[in-house]
């Protein structure tokens, strides 16, 4: 029996494995629960050995050469992200094209979010990163800032590490917000401040329907040591993700007692499957060789990467351990 350590959130399709209702097999699982900011930071020094990672991050990675981690066909966080810009209301920005020219804010250019909004602002809304300035700050005051500015070749980028990005949208400092996190400046009873999109789930139902993704955040990594030391490891932890992912959905379905605090979760989740399937959330590269290979292309046309990477050559194993499941 292998002990192994595992650093990630405590979402429905993970919750299994942590709570031991699923195992993986010949592994004795040591799970620690951590925000994905937390858990990102500590895959820095490859402190455990399975992490949730950022999907830019381990682009990124892979560019530095000889990164710690072997990335598995397991995707535990995707949401789409057009809620994601919020906007000044008195400075006049109505629609995506508004914002040429605009102050953007955010927390880290390089976040898995902010290249997905910044992929549909291109390609939807031909709104490019260069014709925006932007500027990197914390979120809110108190939080640390970053120490220098992101570089991307042909983008203005400004880091202000003594600034808070809530309170610079709610003065009107700067024009707009993009990133996962919702300001502070945002809210009930709050009107300097609105989203670009108020409508954002028609549009991102909208989206799916155009494009087929449902955008993915996070991937899951495996220390490559372990992966090369045990060819057998790999297939087993996809396989234990892939039990408790099932798990989840199941208790999603469940009405008997409600998996979510919310009252009309099994009515969203059939929702959700009428619009995107049974299979909403796969696992494995097949299912999901098409939102990849975008978001690979977004990175490099980002800035972000050297070259497009295929997934599958980055992806570990090469093979698909999912290939046999039907869901």
């Amino acid at each position: 029996m292998l002990t192994l350590t595992l650093a990630c959130a405590a979402y429905d399709r993970t919750r299994p494995l942590i709570d031991g209702r699923v195992a993986i097999e010949g592994v004795d699982l040591r799970a620690t629960t951590l925000h994905p900011e937390a858990a990102f930071a500590r895959a820095k020094a490859a402190e455990f050995d399975l992490t949730e990672l950022s999907l830019s991050g381990h682009l990124r990675s892979l560019d530095a050469g000889n990164p710690a981690y072997a990335a598995l066909p397991v995707f535990p966080s995707r949401a789409f992200r057009h809620s994601g810009i919020y906007v000044h209301a008195g400075k006049g920005i109505r629609s995506p094209s508004d914002l040429r020219g605009r102050i953007i804010g955010t927390p880290d250019y390089k976040t898995t979010a902010n290249v997905w909004i910044r992929a549909f602002l291109a390609h939807d809304h031909g709104i490019q990163p260069h014709e925006m300035q932007w500027v990197e700050a914390a979120m809110e005051a108190g939080e640390p800032g970053p120490a220098s500015a992101t570089a991307v070749p042909g983008v203005p980028l400004l880091a202000l590490p003594d600034k808070d990005l809530a309170g610079m949208l709610a003065r009107g400092d700067i024009d707009a917000v993009i990133g996962a996190k919702v300001p502070s400046c945002f809210g009930a009873g709050q009107d300097t401040v609105a989203r670009l999109f108020p409508d954002h789930q028609r549009i991102e139902q909208d989206y799916y329907r155009r494009t087929g993704f449902f955008p993915i955040m996070h991937v899951l990594g495996l220390r490559r040591e372990l992966h090369e030391r045990h060819p057998w490891l790999a297939r087993a932890v996809c396989q234990g993700f892939e039990a408790a992912r099932r798990v989840a959905l199941q208790d999603i379905r469940d009405v008997c007692q409600l998996a979510a605090t919310l009252p009309w979760v099994a009515a969203e989740y059939q929702r959700t499957v009428d619009l995107m399937g049974e299979d909403y959330w796969p696992y494995g590269l097949a299912a999901n060789q098409d939102v990849l290979q975008a978001f690979a292309m977004y990175h490099f046309q980002q800035g972000l990467s050297r070259r497009p990477r295929d997934p599958a050559a980055w992806l570990v194993p090469a093979g698909d351990f999912f290939s046999q499941r039907e869901c």
